[in-house]
């Protein structure tokens, strides 16, 4: 049985489409997950960064009236215990959340990052961990958190004859 063009093109557009949007729910759902700065020890006192990809944050806030994310840590032994609050931050789409969580007790804990409105949180949760945190680093290991790989930048491209301050002063201008 022949197709008319009409009805090839139609075909062909719809499949288009159908691998379009596997692509887009597959790349919405794709995410690093939460985490937490490297360290050699996760030691009382020591303030870490922890990072939860815009995928996830967005993951969260499902919910329009809950426009903060609310990180707290636990007991791994026992999660429904509070071992002490991180941070509530506000989220922007599209963007990355980040809190500072400065351990007040040596334990085993496992952070969780709950949507929040102001007065409840809602019903989405990740988790990371189990983190133990202890009084002080072990010996031949350290407390200070590793700093990012490369914080700004390269720097090269100053270099680059005639361009080069105009590249630099519009990457600075992110």
């Amino acid at each position: 049985m022949k197709m008319s063009i009409l009805a090839r093109s139609t075909v062909g557009i719809a499949a288009g489409v159908a691998m379009g949007v596997a692509t887009i729910v597959w790349a919405t759902t794709a995410s690093a997950a939460m985490t937490l700065q490297p360290s050699q020890a996760y030691c009382v006192g020591t303030t870490y960064t922890i990072t939860l990809p815009a995928a996830d944050a967005a993951a969260l806030e499902t919910d329009p009236s809950y426009n903060t994310i609310n990180f707290n840590s636990m007991y791994t032994q026992d999660p429904y215990t509070m071992f002490g609050a991180v941070g509530t931050v506000s989220w922007t789409s599209g963007k990355d959340v980040t809190v500072q969580w400065t351990p007040a007790a040596a334990a085993q804990t496992t952070i969780y990052a709950v949507p929040f409105n102001g007065t409840a949180a809602g019903n989405g949760k990740l988790t990371m961990g189990p983190i133990n945190v202890v009084n002080s680093a072990p010996t031949g290991a350290s407390c200070t958190p590793t700093p990012p790989a490369n914080p700004t930048g390269t720097g090269s491209a100053s270099s680059i004859p005639v361009i080069g301050g105009l590249l630099s002063s519009l990457s600075a201008q992110k």
